[in-house]
């Protein structure tokens, strides 16, 4: 039986991304990028607001203290609590200070692994973020690194790579924080369905990614094989979370961005949506990193 979603909000976003539940407040967070704003949904009421705004937030994690660790352009992190100022933390990564941040995801110690992307072409890198605010390389040559992903034990991290239209899979070692064994999980390089963008894992370890361009999520099973899809009114679906108390929720972020004059985005371009897949997500680690203040 297909799987049918709703739509809960229309801002619309431009580019809206990190769709993130916050079990503290009980409220959907999510960015859009390019109207520099986090949005807040609660679910219960519908209502929507801006809790941060100013800046070009592409990515965010929360912060053990409930604060958002804010991840934006010119490699530079912010934190801010919701409703409050952008307190620097990161001035930039060194070397990178043209490129930016595009998406970030917390390991279960409080560090964050981030894909960076330089302005124009080229392929990108993933970061790790150390408690201390301190960076580290960990992979080169991704073409265009994405949504990001743990396996339940950490030892595994799924990157999408949209201009590759691929999912890596790596394996992570969680004493020291470094990659190893990158090999290719899904590949889509040879369809005409969209391009991988934000990813998540569900509580049975299959990968729910979202295909910008393709008009739907996908679940796929631990060995890669296509189990489930679901469709939306919007070509550009670009992220994918699970929410509410039980985590039974799937919210999914879209773009209403036109890259060419005339393209097509379909009805509900930039809305955000909801569904219930039958199976519940996983809680997001939360990061720790220290907000004294670095500059690069």
């Amino acid at each position: 039986m297909a799987i049918e979603a709703e739509t809960v909000a229309r801002n619309p976003d431009i580019v809206g991304e990190n769709p993130l539940w916050n079990p503290d407040d009980r409220r959907l967070y999510w960015t859009d990028n390019r109207s520099q704003r986090v949005h807040r949904l609660d679910p219960a009421s519908g209502t929507v607001e801006r809790v941060v705004e100013g800046q070009s937030f592409y990515a965010f994690t929360l912060q053990a203290d409930g604060s958002l660790l804010l991840f934006m352009d010119h490699t530079r992190v912010g934190a801010a609590q919701a409703g409050g100022p952008v307190r620097p933390v990161i001035g930039g990564l060194p070397g990178e200070g043209e490129a930016r941040f595009n998406d970030v995801v917390a390991d279960r110690l409080g560090r964050v692994v981030a894909g960076v992307i330089p302005p124009e072409g080229g392929t990108g890198s993933l970061y790790s973020v150390g408690q201390d605010g301190s960076a580290a390389l960990l992979a080169g040559g991704l073409e265009m690194p994405n949504g990001m992903a743990f396996s339940s034990d950490d030892r595994l991290l799924y990157v999408a790579e949209t201009r590759g239209r691929r999912v890596a899979l790596f394996d992570y070692d969680l004493d020291s924080g470094t990659v190893s064994n990158r090999r290719v999980f899904i590949d889509l390089s040879g369809g005409e369905g969209g391009s991988p963008d934000g990813i998540t894992l569900d509580a049975e370890g299959c990968l729910w990614v979202a295909l910008s361009g393709g008009w739907s999520v996908v679940r796929y099973d631990p060995s890669g094989s296509e189990m489930t899809r679901v469709e939306f009114p919007a070509r550009k679906i670009t992220s994918i979370g699970f929410g509410d108390d039980d985590l039974s929720t799937a919210y999914v972020t879209s773009s209403s961005r036109e890259s060419t004059p005339g393209e097509e985005i379909g009805p509900e371009g930039g809305a955000l949506f909801a569904f219930r897949p039958g199976v519940a997500g996983v809680p997001e680690h939360r990061s720790n990193i220290s907000v004294q203040g670095r500059v690069a």
